[in-house]
């Protein structure tokens, strides 16, 4: 069983509202980001909310997921991480997760599907996305690195992770460029919308 790990916690401040709320079309950054979790196969979901929390649960149905709040946010995004892995380290069927940031509504199911496919193979501990010769997110996590994420410095995060060992990591390439596109501005956003994502 391999899980996910929604990040939504950020304060958006570059953007100016909160990522999670934004739309594509009917959905919101964050249900979209869910459906496609769901899609490709991912269970169970976390979704871990921190600035924006009591607004998000408000205005989205989050039914799918288990919602849990990052309670160090001055530890950035590896505290969301932390939050998400102890949600989940209790339940002993998850291999493991993938990562997955709200400002990367776009990528496709099938992306992370194929990360998924690679883990399962057995020969890596993570699996990370690459475009065109460049890395990107989401990041799959197996189990046996969950504790070093727990550990992982705040200034580093998931990176150090991802860097200690590179015989365990594994690089999936993809047909994807949504992996190698956060949005974070309203450009960003405007950009995204100027794709075609409706």
């Amino acid at each position: 069983m391999i899980g996910a790990i929604i990040l939504a916690a950020g304060d958006s401040r570059r953007m100016g509202t909160p990522k999670a709320l934004l739309r594509i079309g009917k959905l919101s950054f964050l249900e979209r980001v869910c459906q496609a979790a769901r899609e490709a196969g991912l269970e169970p979901r976390v979704v871990v909310l921190g600035a924006a929390a009591d607004k998000i649960l408000s205005l989205l149905d989050l039914h799918e997921a288990t919602v849990v709040r990052n309670r160090e946010m001055s530890a950035g995004p590896i505290g969301s991480i932390r939050a998400g892995i102890r949600e989940l380290a209790v339940n002993q069927e998850v291999e493991a997760v993938v990562v997955w940031h709200v400002d990367r509504p776009h990528v496709e199911p099938g992306t992370v599907a194929a990360l998924a496919k690679e883990f399962m193979k057995g020969a890596a501990q993570i699996v990370l996305p690459e475009y065109e010769g460049r890395r990107g997110h989401p990041v799959l996590f197996g189990r046996a690195v969950f504790a070093e994420l727990l550990a992982a410095p705040d200034a580093t995060g998931a990176r150090a992770v991802v860097q200690a060992s590179p015989a365990r990591v594994a690089v999936v390439s993809v047909a994807d460029p949504a992996v190698l596109e956060d949005v974070d501005t309203p450009d960003d956003y405007r950009d995204l919308l100027s794709q075609g994502y409706r």
